[in-house]
Protein backbone atom coordinates (compact mmCIF):
# COMPACT_ATOMS: atom_id res chain seq x y z
CA UNK A 1 0.00 0.00 0.00
CA UNK A 2 0.97 3.29 -0.57
CA UNK A 3 1.84 5.70 2.36
CA UNK A 4 0.13 8.97 1.24
CA UNK A 5 1.67 11.13 4.02
CA UNK A 6 5.26 10.06 3.20
CA UNK A 7 4.59 10.90 -0.38
CA UNK A 8 3.84 14.16 0.23
CA UNK A 9 6.57 14.96 3.51
CA UNK A 10 9.34 14.31 1.16
CA UNK A 11 12.08 16.18 2.56
CA UNK A 12 13.69 16.38 -0.70
CA UNK A 13 11.03 17.90 -2.74
CA UNK A 14 11.33 21.44 -1.00
CA UNK A 15 15.41 20.88 -2.42
CA UNK A 16 13.78 19.89 -5.95
CA UNK A 17 11.89 23.03 -6.02
CA UNK A 18 14.34 25.09 -4.75
CA UNK A 19 17.28 24.34 -7.18
CA UNK A 20 14.20 24.19 -9.51
CA UNK A 21 13.67 28.09 -9.23
CA UNK A 22 17.46 28.85 -8.90
CA UNK A 23 17.80 27.46 -12.24
CA UNK A 24 14.80 29.23 -13.56
CA UNK A 25 16.21 32.50 -12.33
CA UNK A 26 19.35 31.70 -13.68
CA UNK A 27 18.10 31.07 -17.24
CA UNK A 28 15.84 34.06 -17.14
CA UNK A 29 18.76 36.28 -16.34
CA UNK A 30 20.86 34.48 -19.33
CA UNK A 31 17.96 35.30 -21.61
CA UNK A 32 17.16 38.72 -19.91
CA UNK A 33 20.93 39.60 -20.71
CA UNK A 34 21.06 38.55 -24.29
CA UNK A 35 17.87 39.74 -25.87
CA UNK A 36 18.89 43.49 -23.83
CA UNK A 37 22.01 43.34 -25.66
CA UNK A 38 20.42 42.72 -28.69
CA UNK A 39 17.30 44.47 -28.95
CA UNK A 40 18.57 47.75 -27.22
CA UNK A 41 21.95 48.05 -28.26
CA UNK A 42 20.90 51.09 -31.04
CA UNK A 43 18.89 52.98 -28.52
CA UNK A 44 19.85 55.70 -27.68
CA UNK A 45 21.66 56.80 -24.49
CA UNK A 46 20.00 59.21 -22.10
CA UNK A 47 21.03 59.75 -18.79
CA UNK A 48 24.49 58.42 -19.62
CA UNK A 49 25.10 59.85 -23.22
CA UNK A 50 27.79 62.01 -21.79
CA UNK A 51 29.52 59.95 -19.51
CA UNK A 52 32.45 58.55 -21.59
CA UNK A 53 33.01 62.21 -22.65
CA UNK A 54 32.93 62.91 -18.57
CA UNK A 55 34.90 59.86 -18.14
CA UNK A 56 37.52 61.00 -20.90
CA UNK A 57 38.27 64.55 -19.35
CA UNK A 58 38.25 63.48 -15.59
CA UNK A 59 41.53 63.46 -13.81
CA UNK A 60 40.53 61.85 -10.46
CA UNK A 61 37.77 60.31 -8.36
CA UNK A 62 35.79 63.59 -8.10
CA UNK A 63 36.51 65.51 -10.60
CA UNK A 64 32.86 63.72 -12.70
CA UNK A 65 31.72 66.66 -14.48
CA UNK A 66 28.05 67.52 -13.51
CA UNK A 67 27.05 64.01 -11.91
CA UNK A 68 28.23 61.58 -9.83
CA UNK A 69 31.58 60.04 -9.52
CA UNK A 70 30.71 56.46 -9.27
CA UNK A 71 29.65 55.51 -12.07
CA UNK A 72 31.90 57.85 -14.20
CA UNK A 73 35.22 56.49 -12.71
CA UNK A 74 33.81 52.92 -13.34
CA UNK A 75 33.74 53.80 -17.02
CA UNK A 76 36.69 55.78 -17.32
CA UNK A 77 38.66 52.55 -15.29
CA UNK A 78 36.97 50.03 -17.73
CA UNK A 79 38.06 52.88 -21.08
CA UNK A 80 41.64 51.75 -20.36
CA UNK A 81 41.19 48.55 -22.01
CA UNK A 82 40.97 50.93 -25.65
CA UNK A 83 37.46 49.30 -26.70
CA UNK A 84 34.19 51.44 -27.57
CA UNK A 85 33.13 53.71 -24.78
CA UNK A 86 29.13 52.75 -25.15
CA UNK A 87 29.58 49.04 -25.55
CA UNK A 88 31.60 49.41 -22.73
CA UNK A 89 29.18 51.56 -20.35
CA UNK A 90 26.32 48.85 -21.80
CA UNK A 91 28.29 45.61 -20.41
CA UNK A 92 28.66 47.49 -17.55
CA UNK A 93 25.14 48.41 -17.10
CA UNK A 94 24.47 44.83 -17.74
CA UNK A 95 27.83 43.78 -15.13
CA UNK A 96 25.91 45.55 -12.37
CA UNK A 97 22.85 43.76 -12.97
CA UNK A 98 23.96 40.54 -12.74
CA UNK A 99 25.50 41.92 -9.45
CA UNK A 100 22.29 42.93 -7.96
CA UNK A 101 21.00 39.42 -9.32
CA UNK A 102 23.60 37.91 -6.95
CA UNK A 103 22.70 40.10 -4.03
CA UNK A 104 19.61 39.58 -4.36
CA UNK A 105 20.22 35.66 -3.49
CA UNK A 106 22.87 35.96 -0.60
CA UNK A 107 20.70 39.09 1.25
CA UNK A 108 17.33 37.41 0.99
CA UNK A 109 18.27 33.97 1.82
CA UNK A 110 19.88 35.58 5.02
CA UNK A 111 17.00 37.06 5.88
CA UNK A 112 13.74 35.72 4.76
CA UNK A 113 14.83 32.02 3.23
CA UNK A 114 15.47 30.05 0.08
CA UNK A 115 12.24 30.03 -1.71
CA UNK A 116 12.36 34.01 -0.74
CA UNK A 117 15.39 34.78 -2.55
CA UNK A 118 15.16 32.37 -5.50
CA UNK A 119 11.59 33.57 -6.50
CA UNK A 120 12.61 37.31 -5.81
CA UNK A 121 15.64 36.73 -7.88
CA UNK A 122 13.65 34.96 -11.02
CA UNK A 123 11.12 38.37 -10.78
CA UNK A 124 13.82 40.52 -10.83
CA UNK A 125 16.04 38.28 -13.45
CA UNK A 126 12.39 38.27 -15.66
CA UNK A 127 11.67 42.09 -15.85
CA UNK A 128 12.57 43.56 -18.90
CA UNK A 129 12.95 47.03 -17.46
CA UNK A 130 15.72 46.22 -15.44
CA UNK A 131 17.17 44.80 -18.94
CA UNK A 132 16.62 47.78 -20.92
CA UNK A 133 17.91 50.41 -17.83
CA UNK A 134 21.19 48.26 -17.24
CA UNK A 135 21.83 49.00 -21.38
CA UNK A 136 21.39 52.27 -20.72
CA UNK A 137 24.15 52.60 -17.79
CA UNK A 138 21.56 54.26 -15.41
CA UNK A 139 22.85 55.01 -12.18
CA UNK A 140 19.96 54.38 -10.41
CA UNK A 141 21.26 50.49 -10.68
CA UNK A 142 24.87 51.34 -9.23
CA UNK A 143 22.97 53.46 -6.53
CA UNK A 144 20.60 50.41 -6.02
CA UNK A 145 23.38 47.82 -5.47
CA UNK A 146 24.72 50.02 -2.45
CA UNK A 147 21.08 50.86 -1.37
CA UNK A 148 20.67 47.25 -0.72
CA UNK A 149 23.68 46.34 0.96
CA UNK A 150 23.14 49.62 3.24
CA UNK A 151 19.90 47.96 4.00
CA UNK A 152 21.14 44.75 3.90
CA UNK A 153 24.25 45.71 7.37
CA UNK A 154 22.41 48.71 8.47
CA UNK A 155 20.51 47.76 11.91
CA UNK A 156 21.55 44.22 11.91
CA UNK A 157 21.60 42.73 15.50
CA UNK A 158 24.54 40.11 14.70
CA UNK A 159 26.31 42.68 12.76
CA UNK A 160 28.44 45.08 15.40
CA UNK A 161 30.84 47.74 14.14
CA UNK A 162 31.92 45.61 11.41
CA UNK A 163 28.23 45.58 9.77
CA UNK A 164 28.09 49.68 10.71
CA UNK A 165 31.33 50.36 8.78
CA UNK A 166 29.82 48.10 5.61
CA UNK A 167 26.63 49.82 6.11
CA UNK A 168 28.47 53.12 6.11
CA UNK A 169 30.90 52.38 2.88
CA UNK A 170 27.79 50.79 0.93
CA UNK A 171 25.57 53.96 1.96
CA UNK A 172 28.77 56.64 1.06
CA UNK A 173 28.91 54.70 -2.34
CA UNK A 174 25.05 54.86 -2.99
CA UNK A 175 25.39 58.91 -2.70
CA UNK A 176 28.48 58.78 -4.96
CA UNK A 177 26.21 56.77 -7.76
CA UNK A 178 23.45 59.01 -7.04
CA UNK A 179 23.06 62.06 -4.34
CA UNK A 180 19.13 61.76 -3.99
CA UNK A 181 20.54 58.31 -2.52
CA UNK A 182 20.83 59.89 1.24
CA UNK A 183 16.82 60.12 1.54
CA UNK A 184 16.82 56.40 1.14
CA UNK A 185 19.39 55.88 3.73
CA UNK A 186 17.77 58.72 5.89
CA UNK A 187 14.30 56.56 5.65
CA UNK A 188 15.50 53.37 6.13
CA UNK A 189 17.45 54.28 9.37
CA UNK A 190 14.22 56.61 10.44
CA UNK A 191 11.87 53.84 9.91
CA UNK A 192 13.75 51.16 11.74
CA UNK A 193 14.54 53.60 14.87
CA UNK A 194 10.97 54.52 14.90
CA UNK A 195 9.69 50.51 14.68
CA UNK A 196 12.08 49.40 16.72
CA UNK A 197 13.21 52.19 19.18
CA UNK A 198 14.38 49.34 22.01
CA UNK A 199 16.24 46.82 20.06
CA UNK A 200 17.77 49.69 17.44
CA UNK A 201 21.91 50.01 17.68
CA UNK A 202 21.84 54.05 18.19
CA UNK A 203 25.88 54.03 18.20
CA UNK A 204 26.41 51.53 15.21
CA UNK A 205 23.45 53.75 13.45
CA UNK A 206 25.70 56.74 14.10
CA UNK A 207 28.78 55.20 12.57
CA UNK A 208 27.09 54.01 9.60
CA UNK A 209 25.42 57.20 9.17
CA UNK A 210 28.51 59.03 10.12
CA UNK A 211 31.10 56.84 7.85
CA UNK A 212 28.71 57.88 4.80
CA UNK A 213 28.43 61.47 4.79
CA UNK A 214 32.42 61.18 5.55
CA UNK A 215 32.70 60.09 2.19
CA UNK A 216 30.29 62.04 0.41
CA UNK A 217 31.55 64.89 1.82
CA UNK A 218 34.69 65.34 -0.21
CA UNK A 219 32.59 65.36 -3.77
CA UNK A 220 30.07 68.23 -1.89
CA UNK A 221 33.32 70.13 -1.00
CA UNK A 222 34.80 69.70 -4.54
CA UNK A 223 31.43 70.90 -6.01
CA UNK A 224 31.35 74.12 -4.11
CA UNK A 225 35.62 74.55 -5.08
CA UNK A 226 34.76 73.43 -8.48
CA UNK A 227 31.09 75.60 -9.36
CA UNK A 228 30.80 77.91 -6.28
CA UNK A 229 28.03 75.11 -5.01
CA UNK A 230 28.19 72.52 -2.25
CA UNK A 231 24.55 71.32 -4.78
CA UNK A 232 25.44 72.46 -8.10
CA UNK A 233 24.93 70.20 -10.67
CA UNK A 234 21.49 68.83 -8.93
CA UNK A 235 20.04 72.03 -8.32
CA UNK A 236 20.57 72.95 -12.56
CA UNK A 237 18.80 69.18 -12.36
CA UNK A 238 15.79 71.18 -10.14
CA UNK A 239 15.58 73.70 -12.01
CA UNK A 240 15.16 71.74 -15.32
CA UNK A 241 12.49 69.42 -13.67
CA UNK A 242 10.87 72.88 -12.54
CA UNK A 243 11.10 74.64 -16.33
CA UNK A 244 9.70 70.82 -17.89
CA UNK A 245 6.67 71.25 -14.90
CA UNK A 246 5.58 74.88 -15.95
CA UNK A 247 6.72 74.85 -19.48
CA UNK A 248 6.79 71.76 -21.13
CA UNK A 249 9.25 70.76 -23.80
CA UNK A 250 8.02 73.93 -25.99
CA UNK A 251 10.17 77.40 -26.54
CA UNK A 252 10.72 78.41 -22.91
CA UNK A 253 12.46 81.34 -23.66
CA UNK A 254 11.25 83.38 -20.82
CA UNK A 255 12.24 80.07 -18.64
CA UNK A 256 14.62 80.84 -15.53
CA UNK A 257 17.91 79.94 -15.95
CA UNK A 258 20.45 78.70 -12.89
CA UNK A 259 20.48 76.58 -9.71
CA UNK A 260 17.27 75.73 -7.63
CA UNK A 261 17.42 74.81 -3.91
CA UNK A 262 15.79 71.73 -3.12
CA UNK A 263 13.26 73.84 -0.56
CA UNK A 264 12.46 76.09 -3.96
CA UNK A 265 11.93 73.26 -5.93
CA UNK A 266 9.10 71.61 -3.49
CA UNK A 267 7.96 75.16 -2.87
CA UNK A 268 7.68 76.40 -6.12
CA UNK A 269 3.99 75.83 -6.65
CA UNK A 270 3.20 77.19 -2.74
CA UNK A 271 3.29 75.06 0.50
CA UNK A 272 -0.31 74.64 -0.90
CA UNK A 273 0.93 73.30 -4.63
CA UNK A 274 3.42 71.25 -2.41
CA UNK A 275 1.08 69.25 -0.92
CA UNK A 276 -0.89 68.71 -3.21
CA UNK A 277 1.65 67.17 -6.16
CA UNK A 278 2.84 65.28 -3.14
CA UNK A 279 -0.31 63.55 -2.79
CA UNK A 280 -0.79 63.81 -6.48
CA UNK A 281 2.63 62.48 -7.54
CA UNK A 282 2.32 59.26 -4.83
CA UNK A 283 -1.42 58.13 -6.26
CA UNK A 284 0.02 58.06 -10.03
CA UNK A 285 3.02 56.24 -8.48
CA UNK A 286 1.48 53.63 -6.88
CA UNK A 287 -1.61 53.18 -9.21
CA UNK A 288 0.16 53.53 -12.60
CA UNK A 289 3.92 53.97 -12.46
CA UNK A 290 5.03 50.51 -10.16
CA UNK A 291 2.56 48.56 -11.64
CA UNK A 292 4.14 49.41 -15.30
CA UNK A 293 7.73 49.05 -14.18
CA UNK A 294 6.95 45.96 -12.01
CA UNK A 295 5.96 44.53 -16.25
CA UNK A 296 4.04 41.54 -15.31
CA UNK A 297 0.58 41.95 -13.43
CA UNK A 298 0.03 39.10 -12.28
CA UNK A 299 2.85 40.12 -9.33
CA UNK A 300 0.76 42.29 -7.84
CA UNK A 301 -1.43 39.69 -5.78
CA UNK A 302 2.16 37.87 -4.81
CA UNK A 303 3.23 41.95 -3.57
CA UNK A 304 -0.02 42.13 -1.48
CA UNK A 305 0.62 38.66 0.21
CA UNK A 306 4.42 39.73 0.64
CA UNK A 307 2.87 43.03 2.57
CA UNK A 308 0.37 40.70 4.54
CA UNK A 309 3.41 38.50 5.72
CA UNK A 310 5.45 41.30 6.22
CA UNK A 311 3.10 42.65 8.68
CA UNK A 312 2.05 39.76 10.01
CA UNK A 313 5.63 38.18 11.09
CA UNK A 314 7.34 41.27 11.45
CA UNK A 315 9.10 41.11 8.72
CA UNK A 316 8.65 44.99 8.15
CA UNK A 317 12.29 45.78 6.73
CA UNK A 318 11.18 45.22 3.22
CA UNK A 319 8.50 47.92 3.30
CA UNK A 320 11.04 50.19 5.18
CA UNK A 321 12.98 49.26 1.72
CA UNK A 322 9.87 49.89 -0.51
CA UNK A 323 9.20 53.14 1.30
CA UNK A 324 12.53 54.62 0.84
CA UNK A 325 13.06 53.60 -2.36
CA UNK A 326 10.38 55.63 -3.21
CA UNK A 327 10.67 58.70 -1.28
CA UNK A 328 12.77 60.26 -3.71
CA UNK A 329 10.91 59.90 -6.67
CA UNK A 330 7.86 61.47 -5.37
CA UNK A 331 8.49 65.18 -5.68
CA UNK A 332 9.22 64.31 -9.01
CA UNK A 333 6.41 62.10 -9.77
CA UNK A 334 4.05 64.23 -10.24
CA UNK A 335 5.50 66.58 -13.25
CA UNK A 336 4.59 65.11 -17.02
CA UNK A 337 8.62 64.44 -18.13
CA UNK A 338 7.35 61.99 -20.82
CA UNK A 339 4.53 63.33 -22.90
CA UNK A 340 3.73 60.44 -24.56
CA UNK A 341 2.33 58.74 -21.16
CA UNK A 342 2.97 61.18 -18.70
CA UNK A 343 4.61 60.93 -15.60
CA UNK A 344 8.07 60.53 -15.44
CA UNK A 345 10.82 57.92 -16.31
CA UNK A 346 10.37 54.15 -15.31
CA UNK A 347 14.22 54.17 -13.53
CA UNK A 348 13.04 56.68 -10.79
CA UNK A 349 11.28 53.20 -9.84
CA UNK A 350 14.03 51.28 -9.72
CA UNK A 351 14.62 51.16 -5.94
CA UNK A 352 11.37 50.35 -5.09
CA UNK A 353 10.95 47.89 -7.86
CA UNK A 354 13.50 45.67 -6.01
CA UNK A 355 11.48 45.74 -2.80
CA UNK A 356 8.05 44.86 -4.33
CA UNK A 357 10.49 41.94 -6.34
CA UNK A 358 11.30 40.81 -2.69
CA UNK A 359 7.64 40.87 -1.42
CA UNK A 360 6.69 38.84 -4.11
CA UNK A 361 8.87 36.34 -3.40
CA UNK A 362 7.80 36.08 0.54
CA UNK A 363 4.28 35.90 -0.98
CA UNK A 364 5.25 33.00 -2.60
CA UNK A 365 7.47 31.22 -0.14
CA UNK A 366 4.41 32.09 2.46
CA UNK A 367 1.68 30.81 0.44
CA UNK A 368 3.66 27.60 -0.59
CA UNK A 369 3.98 26.91 3.45
CA UNK A 370 0.09 27.58 3.56
CA UNK A 371 -0.47 25.34 0.97
CA UNK A 372 2.09 22.59 2.24
CA UNK A 373 0.55 22.92 5.62
CA UNK A 374 -2.81 21.83 4.04
CA UNK A 375 -1.70 18.54 1.97
CA UNK A 376 0.21 17.67 5.20
CA UNK A 377 -2.78 17.89 6.90
CA UNK A 378 -4.91 16.39 4.23
CA UNK A 379 -2.27 13.37 3.55
CA UNK A 380 -2.84 12.56 7.13
CA UNK A 381 -6.35 12.26 6.76
CA UNK A 382 -6.20 10.12 4.36
CA UNK A 383 -3.43 7.77 5.58
CA UNK A 384 -5.45 7.34 8.72
CA UNK A 385 -8.33 6.65 6.67
CA UNK A 386 -6.44 4.01 4.85
CA UNK A 387 -5.18 2.51 7.89
CA UNK A 388 -8.45 1.72 9.09
CA UNK A 389 -9.82 0.63 5.90
CA UNK A 390 -7.04 -1.94 6.06
CA UNK A 391 -8.14 -2.13 9.60
CA UNK A 392 -10.85 -3.80 9.53
CA UNK A 393 -10.24 -5.82 6.29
Amino acid sequence: MTDIYNAFARADMQRNFRWLTLALAVTALSLNLTVSWKVFAAEPLREAASRSLMAANSSFFFDSGLVEPVPVAALKAAMLTGLNPEKLLRAEGLGVYVLLFALTLFVLRRRFGEITASMAALFLAANPNMGFYAMQGSSHLYALVFLLLFWHYFDDPAGGRRGALLAGLSGGLACLSRLDSAWALLAIAGLSWAVRRREFALKEAALALGLAAMLTLPYLVWQKAQYGAVFYAQELSLRRWANVDRYGYGPQAEAPRGPLAPAAFLLRNGAAGAVKDGFSGLGRALGFELPRVLYYKALAVLVFLGVYAAFLFKKDRLLFFVAAGLLPALPLAAITQVPASGGIELRYYLWPLWGLCALAGLGFQETLVWVEAGVDKWAARKAEQLKRLAGRK
